[in-house]
């Protein structure tokens, strides 16, 4: 329970809050527009989704992998008393399933939160899917993880 309520206000609450609300839309600043459109000038502005495509592109395929598990797996193993080296130890032994776990709820969900949620909803719509995901994440990854340097 502390692993996930010290990960989830200090990097879902203040982390992605910054990301979303604040970076992408400087990133993007096409986005904004294309989300205020109704859904046929959606259909036609291909500028517009392809910047939709670019941001959920820049958080699944390197905001995750690089920058929020690897924080997650710090978090996680300072909690536990481990090290960081073990932390890194354990995110590369997991990387590729924890991706994909991740790509099969956010992918799809990003689509929607960068397409038709207005920039005051982006925070509280990752905030209602994460409650489902954050539980099978820590049926997934909550427990305590043995790795070679610590099963000795």
């Amino acid at each position: 329970t502390s692993i996930f309520g010290v990960w989830g206000f200090a990097y879902l609450g203040g982390v992605q809050y910054f990301i979303y609300s604040f970076a992408f839309p400087r990133a993007f600043p096409s986005a904004i527009k294309f989300i205020e459109q109704p859904l046929r000038a959606k259909l036609r502005n291909t500028a517009g989704q392809l910047s939709l495509i670019k941001q959920v592109g820049v958080d699944q395929f390197l905001h995750h992998p690089f920058v929020l598990f690897p924080a997650f797996y710090c978090v996680k193993e300072y909690i536990e008393g481990g090290t960081p080296s073990m932390a890194l130890e354990k995110y590369q032994a997991n990387w590729r399933e924890d991706c994909v776990v991740t790509w099969k709820v956010w992918v799809p969900a990003f689509l929607v939160n960068f397409s038709v949620c207005p920039l005051w909803m982006r925070v509280p719509f990752v905030a209602v899917v994460s409650f489902g995901y954050t539980m099978y994440w820590s049926f997934l990854r909550g427990a305590p993880q043995q790795t070679e340097e610590n099963e000795g």
